[in-house]
């Protein structure tokens, strides 16, 4: 009896307690419930004013409330580095194994409204500047997606103001980053000038079309005849890239713009008439091919060129041939080999100066009939924004009326950094 009445209590107890675990997890229950249901009705209250704020920003008057604040707070500051070193032979330009701060720029780019930007580039320094000046690279305003929803996005855009020239593919990876070698090829047909440019793509074809002064001369325009350049471009398979361009100097006064703004062969492109040439004039033209890859790529381009003046003393007409193959291959995940080989040819001779001794061949009297150019080099590629290059590069020439111009050759090695 004694141990049925102890069992019988501890039954009891027992039971009790479970009761009480019950009873406490029941109010624990109901109090998470509470948690949640508040919490709920929190959510709605933020969907709610969520949904009116979207409501208000979609109005016309919402948005244009909303410019001045864009305005001021979408301003990027971005800019490039190259930290170079150069050795060449005694006829290179670079004969005194020089280091360089080379190709350093700064960008500014700032949202003034939906579709509306201000571009501005700030040339630290330019390997083809004479001088040590800062100088004014890009600057303009563009204009995105312009006839809006009746065609389609990116269709139509403009840039007005001071825009780089869109000939060719080159001079869309002429800075240290994007440049897989330290020089560039003998075509490298480049400039920036003074117009406006309207480009635009659908599907796969973009194009771009120009109207600028022609004149390197900053401030004025000495001639009303404009330079117009076109390109058009097509990407007809993955990984496939083919364009034309064209390009026209305009009529440019020989007095007052003896300098056009599009630069071939290491130079720009200038009069070589007789102090009584009032009128000289150029156009080039450009077929491009590539094809990349994951890791590398393969492209080549061929085009020409044509100069005329209105010389009294003399027929200065010339006709300029170019072309250029370029290869790049990675080697694992940060190293990669690049070659390049580039030939430019001018019938009966032409300022070039290549990577010869500037003062010799471009402003002095001897003219290149035939140049080309092979170079091979190695870079390391830390990351998108450190770049370090190491190139070899061996140049020859023949001047006008056969002579041998004698070979240059340099070592280049540079850090390209960007932030």
């Amino acid at each position: 009896m004694l141990a049925a009445a102890i069992a019988a209590t501890i039954v009891n107890a027992a039971a009790a307690t479970v009761e009480e675990q019950l009873r406490a997890l029941q109010q624990q229950n109901q109090t998470l419930l509470g948690l949640v249901e508040k919490q709920q009705q929190q959510i709605d209250a933020l969907n709610g004013r969520l949904e009116r704020i979207v409501a208000d920003e979609a109005s016309p008057a919402s948005r244009a409330a909303a410019a001045p604040t864009r305005r001021d707070g979408r301003l990027i500051v971005s800019g490039e580095f190259g930290l170079s070193f150069f050795g060449g032979s005694s006829d290179a330009q670079y004969s005194n194994e020089e280091f360089r701060v080379d190709d350093s720029n700064v960008y500014l780019e700032a949202e003034l409204a939906r579709g509306l930007y201000a571009f501005g580039e700030i040339q630290l320094s330019r390997r083809e500047a004479l001088d040590e000046a800062y100088k004014i690279g890009e600057l303009y305003l563009e204009w995105e997606n312009v006839l809006g929803r009746w065609t389609a996005e990116r269709l139509v855009n403009l840039r007005f103001g001071r825009v780089d020239v869109p000939f060719g593919e080159e001079y869309l990876v002429r800075t240290p980053l994007k440049n897989p070698l330290v020089t560039h090829s003998l075509g490298d047909v480049w400039g920036t000038d003074e117009g406006l440019v309207v480009f635009g793509e659908a599907g796969r074809f973009d194009y771009a079309l120009a109207v600028q002064n022609g004149g390197q001369q900053l401030m004025r325009d000495f001639d009303s005849d404009k330079a117009l350049t076109v390109r058009v471009g097509l990407n007809p398979a993955d990984g496939w890239r083919v364009s034309a361009s064209a390009y026209r100097t305009g009529q440019l006064n020989a007095a007052s713009e003896p300098l056009s703004e599009i630069w071939i062969g290491n130079n720009v492109f200038r009069s070589i008439g007789s102090p009584g040439t009032s009128r000289y004039e150029g156009s080039l033209w450009q077929l491009d091919l590539r094809y990349a890859w994951d890791d590398g790529h393969l492209l080549g381009a061929w085009g020409g060129a044509r100069y005329d003046d209105n010389d009294p003393l003399a027929d200065n007409a010339r006709r300029f041939t170019s072309f250029h193959l370029e290869a790049m291959q990675g080697f694992g995940r940060h190293l990669y080999g690049a070659v390049r080989y580039s030939r430019l040819e001018a019938d009966e001779g032409y300022p070039l100066a290549g990577l010869g001794n500037f003062s010799k061949y471009f402003l002095g009297s001897l003219f290149t009939e035939d140049l080309w150019r092979a170079s091979a080099g190695l870079g390391y590629r830390f990351n998108p924004s450190a770049v370090l290059k190491l190139e070899l590069t061996r140049e020859e020439r023949t001047l006008a009326g056969g002579a041998d111009g004698g070979a240059v050759n340099q070592v280049s090695a540079q850090a390209a950094l960007g932030f």
